[in-house]
C-alpha cells in the first residue's frame, strides 16, 4: 500500500510516498472535504452543494467525476474509493488532523506529566496555520470548528501538565500572551492566576481576575464562572493569611544529582502517587520507596519530591533518619528539628516526644506539606513523624516497613544494562565508555547493576584517566578484592550492607551465610523451615523477591556475606540434603514415571511438581556441581537422579541433563553401587530418548549388571531400554534376548510398580511393529494405558495412546487410529513437551496419509519437519521428510519426492537406524522408478530389501515384487 498523507492543519496538502501533489483550487477543496469526513462516505449531492454553494454548473455530477479522475491520475486510483452514493477516502490515508487528535487523547490518558507534555508538544507542532486556511467550502466548517476547539483544549492541557511539573514561573510570559489573545477563555485566565500565585505574585494574580471580570461584564453582562471565582477566593485568602502571621515556608529538600538516569516508570508512579487525594479524611498519603541498599532510593525520591513541590504550597521537610547506620535518628530529635523549621520557638517545643508529635500535627493541620523521611530503620521510627491528613510522606528504606498500614510501596531493583552504561558514561565520559563498550558492559554486570557500585566505579575512572575500562573490569573480576574496589571517599558498598546484616536473627544470618556459599542465583521457598527465613531476608532486602515466589541474591551481597561469616562445607551439604529430600518428593508427584525413584510420599500436585522442577532446574544442576566441588559425590548423584523423569517429559532439557549426569559419572569411583547404577540407567535412558542408541547400550548393560538383588525396577528399565536400542541398531538377537529376560523378570515380581506400564508397552510394540495385526500387541498396549492412567503417569498414557493409534493404523482401522492419535497429541500438549507433541503430530500425519487424506497430512508435516529441525532432532526430521516425500509421490510429483526422500535417507544413514532407513530407501526407489531411473531404483530397493529381510518385516514381499518389475524395466533400457 502506498504512503498517502493529507495535511489540513494549515494549507491543504496531499502527498504520496513523501512526494507532494499539486492541486487545483477545486481539487484542493475536494481533498479537504474528504479529509474532513475521513472514514465516512460523502454523497455526490453534498459535494456539489459544498463545492458550488450558490450556482452549481450544468453537469455538476460530471464535473465532480472529472475532479476525482484528475486526482486519481495525479496520485493512484485507490486513493479515493467510489462507494454509493458518493466517495470515501481510502482508510490507509494518514490525515494530520487525526494524528493531532490521537496525540491529544494519549496525553489526556497519560499518568506522567512529562509524557503528557511531550505528546502535546508534538500535537501542537503539527499546526502550520489555522485548519483549512485555504479552503472556504462549507463541507469543512464543522471539522474546522472542532479542530479549533481541540487545539485550545490541547493548549490548556499542556499548561496544566507544565504547572504540575512546577514550571509556573516559566509559564507566566506564555500565559500572559495566551490570555491577551483569548480574553474569554476562563481556564487559561485561571492558569495564569495560578502561575502568578505560585510565583509569589499574588497581587498580579488578583489583577488578572479583575481584568477578566471587567471584560465579561462589559462585553457580555455576566460574571466569571464558579471555578474562577473559587480560585480568586483561595488566592485572596492566602494573601490575607500571609499578612496575618509570619509563616515559615520551609524547603529542606537536598539537591538532586545531575547524573540521574533511567527509572522513568518508577518516577512516573511516584509522581502519580504523590498527586493523589489521601485515601480517607485525616489520613496522610504515605509512599515508601524500598529496595536493596545502593539501588538509588534516595536519588529517585528526591527527584520525585522536587517535581512535586508545587503540590505542597506549605513547603517540604526533610530528615535523614540514618536507618542504615549503627546510630539511627531518634524520632523526638527529628520532631524538634521539624518544629523549629516550621517557626516554632525553641522554648515552645515540648520535651516529650509524644507532645512534640502532637504539636507537629497541629502546626501542619491546615497546611499540606511534603515530608521526606530518608533511610528509615523501621516502622516504629517513622510512625511519629507522619504528617496529618492533607499532607504526604515520602519514605525511603531498605526495610519493608510492613508495620505502616495503608502505605503505597514502590520497590526498586537494580538498573537495566543500558541505564547502567548511561550512568557510567555520565561519570567517566561517554566517549571513553563507547570506546570500550564490551568492557564497560562487563563492569556494569560486575557491579551487579547497582547504582551505588556503578557510581563508585564511574568516579574511579573519572579520577584516573590513565586507567582503561578493561583494567577496571579485570580488577573487579577478582571476587576477593571486588568490594575493596567499590569503596571510595565515603561511598562504600560494603558498609551499605553492614547494618542490614547486623539486624538479622541468628537463623536468618546462618541461612544467608550458607546460601552465599552456593552458586545458585535464585531460591524457591520450598521448605517449611526455610520459607520464613527467606521472607525475613527479603524484608531486609538482602534477598530480592521475584514473581512466582522465588528470591535471588545480589552478587555483591553474596560477596559481603562470605566476608562476614564462617560456614563449613558440611553446613552447605546439609542444606543441599534438604533440597534433595524435597526434590525426591516432587519427583514422586510428576506425571511421568518412566524411571524408578525413591519411595517418597509427596503432598504436591502433579503440575505443581512440574512447575517446581521447571523453576528449579538450573538450580538443581548448579547444586550438583557444588556438591561435586564439596566431594559429596553420592548426594550429587542422588540429586541428579531426581531430575530424570522431569527431563524425559520435558525433553528440551535432556542435553543439559546429559551433561549433568556425565559430570557426576566422571567421579564413578567415588560412588556407591546403587547411586552409580541409577546414574548409568538415567544417562542410558537419556541417550535413548535423544536417539543416541550406540552410546546408550553400554550404560544400560552396565546398569542391568549392577542392579542385582532388590533393584528390580532398575533392571526392568535397563532391559527395556537395552532391547529398544539394540532393535534400532539392527542387533535383533540381543534385542529379543533382553525382551525375553524382561518378561521373565516381570512375571516373577509382578506387580513391579510404575515401570510395569512401560514393560507392557515395550512388549506390545515389539509384537506390533513387525506383526501389524497382532491382537496380543493391542491387548498389551491397552493394559499399559490402564496402568498409566491408574498411576497418574500422563506421559506414559500419551505414549500408550500413540502406540494404540499406530496399531489401529497398521490394521487400517482409520477412525480408531485417528481418535487415539489426536488424544495422544492432546495429552502431549498438556505435558508441555514440544518434542512429544511434534512426535505425536507426525504419527497423526502418517495416519492421515495412509487413510488417503493427503491435505491433512501435508498441513501437519509442514509443521513437524521444521519443528524437528529447530530442535535438532534428526530422526524426527528424517521421518517427516520421508512422509512429505510420500505425499509428493502420491500426487505424481516424483521430482519433489526424490528431493525430500534423499534428504531423509542421508539423515538416517548418519544416525545409524537401519529399519527407518529401509523405509526411506524403499520409497526413494519407488520415486526414482517413477522418473524412469530404474537402475537407481533397483540399487536402492535391494539395499532396503536386505534390511527388511534382516528384520523379518512384512514389507519385504511387496518390495520383492517391485524389484522384479524394476529389473525388467532396467534391462529394457
Amino acid at each position: 500500500m502506498r504512503g498517502y498523507r493529507i495535511g489540513v492543519l494549515g494549507r491543504t496538502e496531499l502527498s504520496v510516498d513523501g512526494v507532494a501533489v499539486s492541486l487545483a483550487p477545486l481539487e484542493r477543496a475536494f481533498v479537504a472535504s474528504m479529509a474532513a469526513h475521513s472514514g465516512r462516505i460523502v454523497s455526490v449531492d453534498r459535494l456539489i452543494d459544498g463545492l458550488w454553494p450558490e450556482h452549481p454548473p450544468a453537469g455538476a455530477r460530471n464535473r465532480v467525476q472529472a475532479i476525482v479522475a484528475s486526482i486519481r491520475r495525479a496520485t493512484t486510483p485507490e486513493l479515493i474509493l467510489t462507494l454509493s452514493p458518493g466517495y470515501q477516502l481510502n482508510a490507509a490515508v494518514v490525515v494530520d488532523a487525526a494524528e493531532f487528535a490521537d496525540d491529544v487523547r494519549a496525553a489526556t490518558a497519560a499518568t506522567a506529566a512529562r509524557c503528557a507534555v511531550e505528546l502535546l508538544d508534538r500535537a501542537l507542532a503539527r499546526w502550520r496555520d489555522e485548519a483549512f486556511v485555504d479552503v472556504s467550502t462549507s463541507l469543512v466548517d464543522v471539522e474546522r470548528d472542532r479542530l479549533r476547539e481541540l487545539r485550545e483544549h490541547a493548549v490548556e492541557l499542556r499548561v496544566d501538565a507544565l504547572l504540575s511539573l512546577g514550571l509556573h514561573q516559566d509559564l507566566v510570559p506564555e500565559l500572559t500572551t495566551l490570555v491577551r489573545d483569548r480574553p474569554l477563555r476562563e481556564r487559561l485566565r485561571g492558569q495564569l492566576m495560578t502561575a502568578l500565585h505560585r510565583s509569589g505574585r499574588q497581587a498580579e494574580a488578583l489583577a488578572v481576575y479583575r481584568d477578566g471580570a471587567r471584560v465579561l461584564a462589559e462585553e457580555h453582562g455576566i460574571d466569571p464562572g464558579p471555578e474562577l471565582q473559587q480560585l480568586h477566593r483561595e488566592i485572596l485568602g492566602s494573601e490575607r493569611e500571609a499578612s496575618r502571621r509570619a509563616w515559615v515556608r520551609p524547603n529542606q529538600l537536598p539537591g538532586v544529582t545531575g547524573d540521574f538516569v533511567g527509572r522513568d516508570k518508577e518516577l512516573g508512579l511516584l509522581l502519580s502517587l504523590l498527586g493523589r487525594t489521601p485515601p480517607a479524611a485525616g489520613a496522610a498519603q504515605v509512599v515508601v520507596v524500598t529496595g536493596l541498599a545502593g539501588t538509588g532510593k534516595t536519588t529517585l525520591a528526591l527527584r520525585a519530591a522536587h517535581e512535586s513541590r508545587h503540590r505542597f504550597p506549605a513547603g517540604c521537610l526533610y530528615a535523614d533518619l540514618r536507618g542504615n547506620t549503627a546510630d539511627p535518628a531518634r524520632p523526638g530529635a527529628v520532631l524538634g528539628a521539624f518544629l523549629r523549621a516550621l517557626g516554632v520557638a525553641g522554648t515552645a517545643i515540648p520535651a516529650a516526644a509524644e507532645e512534640r508529635a502532637a504539636l507537629y500535627r497541629s502546626v501542619l493541620a491546615d497546611d499540606p506539606m511534603l515530608v521526606m523521611l530518608d533511610s528509615a530503620a523501621d516502622a516504629a521510627q517513622v510512625r511519629p513523624l507522619l504528617p496529618p491528613g492533607g499532607s504526604s510522606a515520602l519514605v525511603t528504606s531498605t526495610a519493608a516497613l510492613s508495620g505502616l498500614p495503608g502505605t503505597e510501596v514502590v520497590a526498586l531493583d537494580v538498573l537495566p544494562l543500558d541505564d547502567g552504561l548511561e550512568l557510567l558514561a555520565g561519570l567517566a565520559g561517554a566517549e571513553r565508555i563507547n570506546r570500550e563498550a564490551a568492557a564497560a558492559a562487563a563492569v556494569v554486570e560486575l557491579c551487579g547493576r547497582l547504582p551505588l557500585a556503578l557510581r563508585i566505579a564511574g568516579v574511579r575512572l573519572a579520577e584516573r584517566e590513565a586507567m582503561t575500562v578493561a583494567r577496571l573490569r579485570e580488577r573487579l573480576r577478582d571476587e576477593r578484592r571486588r568490594l575493596d574496589e567499590l569503596s571510595l571517599d565515603g561511598l562504600d558498598v560494603r558498609s551499605s550492607f553492614t547494618v542490614g546484616f547486623e539486624r538479622l536473627s541468628p537463623p536468618a544470618a546462618r541461612l544467608l551465610a550458607v546460601l552465599s556459599r552456593t552458586t545458585l542465583r535464585s531460591f524457591g521457598m520450598w521448605d517449611d523451615t526455610t520459607e520464613p527465613l527467606l521472607e525475613q531476608l527479603c524484608r531486609a532486602h538482602l534477598l530480592t523477591a521475584e514473581p512466582g515466589g522465588r528470591v535471588r541474591m545480589h552478587d555483591l551481597v553474596r560477596l559481603h556475606a562470605r566476608e562476614r561469616t564462617d560456614v563449613t562445607g558440611q553446613q552447605v551439604i546439609d542444606w543441599y540434603a534438604r533440597l534433595h529430600a524435597y526434590a525426591e518428593r516432587a519427583d514422586a508427584a510428576l506425571p511421568c514415571r518412566i524411571l524408578p525413584g525413591a519411595d517418597a510420599e509427596s503432598v504436591l500436585d502433579a503440575w505443581d511438581a512440574v512447575d517446581w522442577f521447571e523453576a528449579e532446574r538450573e538450580n538443581l544442576v548448579a547444586a550438583v556441581r557444588d556438591l561435586l566441588e564439596l566431594d559429596a559425590v553420592d548426594l550429587a548423584g542422588r540429586l541428579a537422579c531426581t531430575m530424570g523423569n522431569f527431563a524425559t517429559m520435558r525433553s528440551q532439557h535432556l542435553p543439559e541433563y546429559v551433561d549433568c549426569l556425565r559430570g557426576v559419572l566422571d567421579r564413578h569411583a567415588d560412588l556407591p553401587v546403587p547411586t552409580r547404577t541409577a546414574l548409568r540407567l538415567h544417562l542410558g535412558t537419556a541417550y535413548r530418548m535423544l536417539d543416541r542408541h550406540a552410546e546408550a547400550v553400554p550404560l544400560l548393560r552396565a546398569a542391568h549388571r549392577d542392579s542385582r538383588g532388590p533393584l528390580v525396577a532398575y533392571r526392568l528399565v535397563a532391559l527395556q531400554g537395552y532391547s529398544l536400542c539394540c532393535r534400532q541398531l539392527g542387533r535383533l538377537r540381543e534385542a529379543d534376548a533382553a525382551l525375553l529376560l524382561m518378561v521373565r523378570l516381570s512375571a516373577a515380581h509382578w506387580p513391579v510398580g510404575p515401570v510395569g506400564g512401560h514393560v507392557l508397552l515395550a512388549l506390545g510394540m515389539q509384537y506390533g511393529q513387525y506383526q501389524h495385526t497382532s491382537p496380543f500387541a493391542h491387548a498389551a498396549c491397552a493394559a499399559a494405558r490402564r496402568l498409566f492412567a491408574d498411576g497418574g503417569d500422563l506421559w506414559g498414557e500419551a505414549l500408550a495412546l500413540e502406540s494404540l493409534g499406530l496399531l489401529h493404523r497398521h490394521a487400517e482401522r482409520w477412525p480408531q487410529a485417528l481418535e487415539h492419535l489426536r488424544r495422544a497429541v492432546a495429552a502431549a500438549r498438556r505435558l508441555g513437551d514440544r518434542m512429544s507433541v511434534t512426535t505425536a503430530e507426525q504419527a497423526l500425519a502418517a495416519t492421515h496419509l495412509a487413510a488417503g487424506d493427503r491435505d491433512s497430512a501435508r498441513r501437519l508435516l509442514t509443521r513437524t519437519a521444521p519443528a524437528f529441525r529447530g530442535m535438532r532432532h534428526e530422526w524426527g526430521e528424517a521421518i517427516s521428510r520421508r512422509l512429505l516425500g510420500k505425499v509428493h509421490l502420491e500426487e505424481g510429483d516424483a521430482g519433489r519426492a526424490v528431493a525430500e526422500l534423499e534428504g531423509s535417507v542421508a539423515m538416517l544413514r548418519g544416525i545409524g537406524q537401519p529399519f527407518p532407513l529401509a523405509n526411506s530407501l524403499s520409497l526413494l526407489a519407488r520415486a526414482q522408478a517413477a522418473l524412469g531411473r530404474y537402475d537407481r531404483a533397483v540399487a536402492l530397493g535391494e539395499e532396503a530389501l536386505r534390511i527388511f529381510e534382516h528384520f523379518d518385516a512384512a514389507y519385504a514381499g511387496d518390495l520383492r515384487e517391485s524389484l522384479a518389475c524394476w529389473r525388467r524395466a532396467a534391462g529394457a533400457q
